[in-house]
């Protein structure tokens, strides 16, 4: 059995760790990373710069691991040549699942979500501009992933849509 992985994005310009959870396929279909860096550059469009790692996610989800871990980060980015960067450095965030409970809260915690699985719910690469003059149509995958998986209340809200659309006996 393969240890479970949770992978940390390291953003130099704004200073946080990131979480997201891991991604064994191909870095092209790997659409929640291209999500989260596009929320990381500078207003002329260049990217920050930043460091993908993964940890072993047993030691991520406990706190006292987590703390040492960011400690490390930090310990080691001030011997590599920095002048030091500060105690509080980097702050640790759940992105997804933070954007997800801000969605959950604005529906008034509501299990009939009108968003659920919607396309503004979609987490899509940022390549619009791109894809719109290569002449290409809007992007979609058979492996979308939805702002909607990372909610709080995602396994009572997917029964909840089941039941309504199940056909009844």
């Amino acid at each position: 059995m393969t240890e479970e992985n949770i992978r940390v994005l390291l953003c130099h310009n704004c200073h946080t760790i990131e979480e997201l959870p891991d991604h064994e396929g191909s870095p092209r279909e790997d659409f929640l990373l291209e999500n989260l860096v596009n929320r990381h550059e500078f207003p002329d469009g260049v990217r920050h710069r930043g460091q993908l790692m993964k940890v072993p996610k047993r030691y991520w989800e406990k706190a006292h691991y987590k703390d040492e871990i960011v400690k490390k980060i930090n310990d080691s980015l001030a011997k590599g040549g920095s002048d030091g960067l500060g105690t509080d450095f980097y702050n640790t965030k759940a992105t997804f699942q933070d954007d997800a409970m801000a969605c959950f809260k604005r529906h008034h915690r509501n299990l009939d979500c009108s968003d659920w699985k919607s396309s503004k719910a979609r987490l899509t690469p940022g390549t619009a501009k791109e894809r719109k003059a290569a002449g290409l149509p809007k992007y979609r995958s058979p492996k979308d992933r939805y702002l909607c998986d990372f909610c709080p209340v995602a396994n009572a809200v997917r029964q909840h849509h089941f039941d309504k659309t199940a056909p009844k006996d």
